[in-house]
């Protein structure tokens, strides 16, 4: 089976990193072009990794052997650069935030309809080990019927004051970390969104941007997925919680390990009745000694989620356009992750948004 080949436009930090993991597998992908407008940058990852150099973008994209572009340029022109792509006959894999704006919005849904099975999007923390593990849990059924779940990502407590905190740079944990946290949290709620509720702040960074992220999704289902994302706290809270109507599970920053606490299986609830007579001398709680079980459990396979991320996508991708297996991404939830920043900015108006 031919190789693809494939090229990398921004070659920052993810767009190194799509250098390095996607060409580690020769019989996999060959990376034959890499486009920056630094050409310092440019020299040092083609020494690196090889492919052409370009710094027009234009001419990258004319490149006849190049079949697959990924795209990490500047989060402002995500969009229009996966338009030029389509265009010059390219397939596309979109790096993340996949669009700012409304317009964006609007755009990529174009070149969805346009450009059918050309277009690919980058939410590869999906494919952290420990979401997976997590969610396969919650299939097992241990923790029941989902009622409430909880997605916090603590950084450092910081005054972060690069680009990524610059509005006019495409920047703000919104659409930082954001994407992530929303493609996880839509993940498990499994069901169409209902209600959005939100609040953002600029806590500590010297930058426009937001870097104290709230919101909370409430599903057809019922089901509540709350999101925080932060440069403000000083004690970092667990990464994941989730509880069910059996159980809850939870995971902290590190994600290395997993706690559980559920219910024996076997167990059935026995018929109750809420009593509406006076409390004194009666117990608040109908079942006092239930069978619990508890463990932590190791996160499999304990690797390092950045690699394994990249490694996870890069296959999908190349199962996708080789063997034609459906991409596990399906574009109609990350332009869902979109919509929803949409109202998120509309919530909170208090920060000068790109139009």
């Amino acid at each position: 089976m031919k190789s693809i080949a494939f090229g990398v436009c921004g070659v920052g930090r993810f767009g190194t990193q799509h250098c390095r993991y996607f060409s580690e597998d020769r019989n996999k992908y060959e990376l034959v072009a890499i486009c920056d407008l630094d050409p310092a940058r440019l020299s040092t990852v083609t020494a690196k990794f090889g492919g052409k150099s370009y710094t027009d973008f234009a001419e990258f994209l004319a490149n006849p052997e190049m079949e697959l572009a990924i795209i990490a340029t500047r989060s402002l022109d995500h969009a229009r650069n996966a338009e030029q792509a389509l265009a010059a006959g390219k397939t596309v894999l979109l790096e993340k935030p996949i669009g700012l704006t409304a317009n964006d919005y609007q755009l990529l849904r174009q070149l969805d309809q346009q450009y059918p099975g050309k277009l690919y999007f980058c939410h590869n923390h999906r494919f952290e080990p420990a979401f997976g593990n997590a969610r396969e849990i919650i299939a097992q059924g241990l923790l029941g019927q989902l009622q409430v779940v909880k997605l916090c990502k603590h950084h450092d407590f910081m005054r972060r004051n690069d680009w990524q905190m610059r509005l006019d740079c495409g920047g703000g944990q919104l659409s930082v970390w954001g994407p992530h946290l929303l493609d996880q949290g839509l993940q498990l709620l499994d069901a169409p969104v209902r209600e959005v509720w939100s609040y953002l702040r600029r806590v500590l960074t010297p930058g426009d941007g937001d870097d104290h992220v709230k919101i909370s999704l409430v599903g057809e289902n019922d089901v509540v997925v709350e999101l925080e994302i932060s440069n403000s706290v000083a004690l970092a809270g667990p990464y994941c919680t989730i509880y069910g109507d059996r159980g809850t599970l939870l995971y902290g920053q590190e994600q290395k390990t997993i706690h559980l606490k559920y219910l024996d299986p076997q167990f059935g609830w026995p018929d109750a009745v809420a009593d509406s007579g006076p409390a004194a001398g009666k117990s608040m709680c109908a079942d006092r000694n239930l069978p619990w079980i508890e463990e932590t459990r190791d996160v499999t396979p304990d690797t390092d989620m950045w690699a394994h991320v990249e490694i996870a996508i890069a296959n999908h991708l190349h199962d996708a356009m080789r063997g034609g297996i459906p991409f596990p991404i399906r574009n109609a939830e990350a332009l869902e992750v979109v919509r929803i920043t949409e109202i998120v900015k509309k919530q909170n108006s208090q920060f000068h948004w790109l139009q």
